[in-house]
């Protein structure tokens, strides 16, 4: 990494701050060769003598846990053979979609993975339920939408991807995660809440409601699921996502075979609506909202919390940003989306071929 291309990126960081789109930012790209661009920048919250981010911050990485949890988890299934992809959401759940047509029941798993199942982009189950068990429950008995065959984001989805996985395994998602991704990865601040006591985390919204929100789920819906789901509810360090990225760059795991992880950043589209993988979104000229410069093989994701993830496999770079640009309060989304995008095409100029 240039000097020139670390100071535009710590230049993007320190007006972002300035500016107010978050308090705070890590930043972690790693080249194939070894190159690396590190930057802690601002602090955890706008007060006076607020104490720094560091490296070892641990973030709330709201929608990064539907490819760092959920889908590691779904590829162990489908490479043991535990599930399929053409499985029915029926096959585990008798009464999904019931009396309903068309039904959640006929939805396939893959289907919920690509984002095109029929269900709505959000509800707020947070607001009708009162256990975790009702909350699945609800989202089990979601009328599907006239979209079906057709991608839209829907984190009530991949919350019907987690309940399969946790009917499949026997275990609650989080417990799974730990045991077939993070220990076998060595990925230690990879974890739902609770958080280990004396970490520092940074907050996220105070939303009138909760209160001030710090090592407690941002996502309402998340924590109506005792803060432990396959759509959000994960938190970390940027080292550790940076070490799942790298994975994901190798094609190395072991959760799941090469092949299960080439398969899962194909293009499955058929040329309706954007490019995606299995709950990856994919390099797409029309429609690609982590920035330009980068090939068409490249991946990633992104967090309502201010949160990124991607991965271009032909250069050979991955790159993490980390912030907490819903506190004090959630407000438009376009400051976070020019940072990442600015921040990605900087990582490509300086990594790419």
């Amino acid at each position: 990494m240039t000097m020139d291309a670390a100071a535009a990126a710590r230049s993007l960081l320190e007006d972002a701050i300035a500016r107010r789109v978050t308090p705070g930012a890590v930043l972690h790209a790693v080249a194939r060769d070894g190159r690396e661009l590190r930057l802690a920048v601002g602090c955890l919250t706008y007060d006076e003598g607020s104490a720094p981010v560091t490296e070892d911050t641990v973030y709330d990485l709201a929608s990064l846990t539907k490819v760092v949890s959920c889908l590691p988890l779904l590829l162990h299934l489908l490479a043991a053979g535990e599930v399929r992809l053409t499985d029915k959401v029926s096959r585990f759940f008798s009464n999904a979609g019931w009396f309903q047509e068309p039904s959640l029941g006929d939805v396939t798993i893959e289907d919920l993975a690509l984002h095109r199942s029929g269900l709505p982009a959000w509800k707020p189950v947070f607001a009708n339920v009162s256990t975790r068990l009702t909350a699945v429950a609800n989202v089990l008995q979601t009328p599907l939408a006239d979209h079906a065959g057709s991608f839209v984001y829907s984190d009530l989805g991949v919350i019907v991807l987690g309940a399969i996985v946790e009917r499949v395994t026997g275990e609650r998602i989080d417990a799974a995660f730990r045991r077939v991704v993070a220990e076998p990865m060595g990925l230690s601040t990879l974890t739902y809440a609770p958080l280990p006591a004396g970490v520092a985390v940074a907050p996220t919204e105070d939303d009138g409601l909760r209160g001030l929100l710090q090592g407690v789920v941002h996502d309402e819906n998340a924590w109506a699921m005792d803060g432990v789901s396959s759509h959000a509810g994960l938190f970390g360090t940027v080292a550790d996502v940076t070490r799942y990225a790298q994975a994901w760059l190798r094609l190395e795991a072991p959760f799941a075979s090469s092949e299960w992880l080439a398969e899962a950043v194909k293009d499955r589209s058929s040329g309706k609506g954007p490019a995606l993988g299995l709950l990856w979104r994919l390099r797409d000229p029309e429609e690609w909202p982590i920035g330009d410069g980068v090939s068409v093989r490249t991946f990633g994701h992104t967090g309502f919390t201010g949160t990124s993830i991607v991965v271009e496999p032909d250069a050979g770079w991955t790159c993490v940003l980390l912030t907490n640009r819903v506190h004090p309060r959630r407000g438009d989304t376009s400051p976070i989306s020019s940072l990442r995008r600015a921040v990605h095409e900087t990582v490509a100029r300086a990594f790419g071929d």
